[in-house]
């Protein structure tokens, strides 16, 4: 079994070597990235003018091309997976921020349910006090940062629901 190898590398050695190739210089690469910037598809006509040129087998030029092609393509998936991890980030900022108002809205909307449930037979005034969390909602005049009061109308068959409904949208200053 021994022979048998030997005789496989024997005829391997007999066999002419291709000539290794040479990398390209400076001057190749710039030229084959102008002519890749100018059209990413090569056709046979420009194949061969651009290997007489560089002083190449056109082989080698497809080849170079076909790679470019293949680093073109990695450049771009990770140029718009960054963008896609940006969008993301911001998508994300923008759910926190929606979670923290239903929260606050939540809680606004179980205050008026209780003021709704002790309604008209209330003798004591009643106050709904609705804060924003946030600074920038603080120094607004929204609703959320207004403090409605009414107290007893005199008349516990009448809930003041126009009061309340003011109270809810805002007075409008």
């Amino acid at each position: 079994m021994n022979s048998h190898l030997h005789n496989q590398s024997q005829s391997q050695c007999n066999q002419p070597l291709k000539p290794r190739k040479k990398r390209l210089g400076r001057d190749q690469l710039s030229l084959l990235e102008a002519s890749f910037n100018a059209n990413q598809k090569l056709k046979a006509e420009h194949k061969t003018e651009l290997a007489s040129q560089l002083g190449v087998p056109p082989r080698q030029v497809a080849i170079w091309y076909q790679n470019r092609r293949a680093r073109h393509k990695n450049d771009v998936m990770e140029h718009d997976y960054k963008n896609i991890q940006l969008e993301l980030g911001d998508v994300l900022a923008e759910n926190i921020r929606l979670e923290r108002q239903v929260s606050m809205l939540k809680h606004e909307l179980n205050q008026v349910q209780q003021m709704i449930l002790l309604g008209p037979t209330s003798s004591s005034a009643t106050l709904l006090s609705v804060s924003g969390s946030s600074d920038e909602q603080a120094n607004s005049g929204s609703p959320a940062n207004m403090i409605c009061n009414w107290g007893d109308t005199g008349n516990d068959d009448i809930f003041p629901v126009e009061e309340l409904y003011t109270c809810m949208i805002g007075s409008g200053t």
